[in-house]
């Protein structure tokens, strides 16, 4: 839909000059000179570039550490494995002198109960024998009707003391064994006691050994990881930042005289005419409605507002005192500060009142002065 076209703002000399006027103070305020630029940047790549040099060094040692923990922890492995056959020789012994000192237990029991059963013995015969004993003390040979019958009474009375005698030193004996036998528990569980505790320090000591070295080992390795990802997030900058010194380096605008795109397709109403009556400093194009308008260049936006008499404007500096500006714009998709690609999208075009249509007005500057763009844009539009 065509719209109504307000008066033609250009035709009028002094709103044109106001403008331009307004737009070139802008210009000299937010422009930055393009030499510094590629300085910034080579001063932003050397930091980087040292910072990259530290975190791989810092990875390296990192790196280094990690092995020689590595090789700790496999040596307190093969300590671990070694001591483990040890462990097992140990509890093999162990179990054999837990065996033995059941068998002592059992024997313990054994003479235990036959002690008991010769004591209980004993004691009945010196109850039988205290009493003839007493009594042939008292009576002496009074108690024999014969010789014979001392005789007879006085072997007999041997052999009860013989029998007691021999049951004394068997409970004795068995008493000794019992002692003996009770000593070598005791000794038996000291010793199973001691192999045991020897078993579970070294255990605890290996496992301590282990969980320490598995815990520097994931510490270590967690800091690498993040040094890595920091080293990698800085190559990443530093490929940026070669891209973007090669580009300030090679995108030299005077090397592109009459090959630059045009800043959007249509046909051309007005032409460059600086002392034209009115005098024309750009080029004004008709377009189709809304057709985008592009940047014909790499550079930053330096402007991207309202221009008393040329509407919505946005102005692109181009580095070595480069400008480009595109007025009218129905649209603006760029903000101020931002960097733009060659081609890339600026906005769409608005009402152009010279093409009484859709269009866009275009200017190029150097050093503030404007200068033919057909010149400078690729010819057979």
């Amino acid at each position: 839909m065509t719209r109504k076209p307000p008066a033609p703002p250009c035709l009028i000399a002094l709103p044109c000059l106001t403008a331009v006027l307004f737009l070139t103070a802008a210009l000299l305020l937010v422009a930055a000179p393009a030499s510094a630029q590629p300085d910034r940047i080579e001063k932003a790549l050397r930091q980087e570039r040292s910072k990259a040099d530290e975190r791989k060094t810092a990875v390296q040692q990192l790196s280094a550490r990690e092995r020689t923990l590595a090789a700790q922890l496999a040596e307190v492995e093969k300590r671990a494995k070694v001591a483990q056959e040890r462990i097992q020789k140990q509890q093999t012994e162990l179990d054999t002198l837990r065996q033995e000192e059941a068998v002592y237990a059992a024997q313990y029991n054994v003479v235990r109960v036959r002690r008991e059963q010769s004591a209980r013995e004993l004691r009945k015969l010196l109850e039988a024998l205290w009493p003839l004993h007493a009594q042939g003390m008292h009576e002496g040979a009074r108690l024999s009707d014969s010789w014979d019958a001392s005789d007879r009474r006085f072997q007999w009375t041997s052999s009860v003391y013989a029998h007691v005698r021999a049951k004394l030193e068997d409970v004795r004996r068995q008493e000794r064994e019992l002692a003996e036998v009770l000593a070598r528990q005791k000794q038996l569980e000291a010793q199973a006691d001691r192999q045991l505790a020897a078993i579970n320090a070294e255990k605890d000591t290996l496992l301590r050994d282990q969980l320490a070295l598995n815990s520097h080992v994931r510490a270590v390795s967690a800091q690498r990881r993040d040094l890595e990802s920091e080293l990698q997030d800085i190559l990443k900058s530093i490929q940026q930042l070669n891209y973007q010194l090669a580009s300030q380096r090679t995108r030299k605008f005077e090397s592109f005289k009459s090959t630059l795109p045009w800043p959007s397709q249509g046909r051309v109403v007005t032409s460059f005419s600086p002392d034209g009556r009115p005098p024309r400093r750009g080029l004004g194009i008709a377009t189709a409605e809304a057709a985008p308008v592009r940047s014909i260049f790499w550079g930053k936006v330096v402007h991207s507002d309202v221009l008393r008499g040329l509407g919505k404007v946005v102005i692109v500096y181009h580095g070595d005192n480069y400008y480009s500006l595109y007025a009218y714009l129905a649209e603006v998709d760029v903000r101020a500060g931002q960097e733009v690609e060659k081609d890339e999208p600026l906005g769409q075009a608005g009402y152009y009142p010279e093409a009484r249509s859709s269009g866009v007005y275009f200017e190029l500057r150097f050093h503030q002065k404007p200068i033919n763009p057909q010149l400078w844009l690729a010819p057979g539009h």
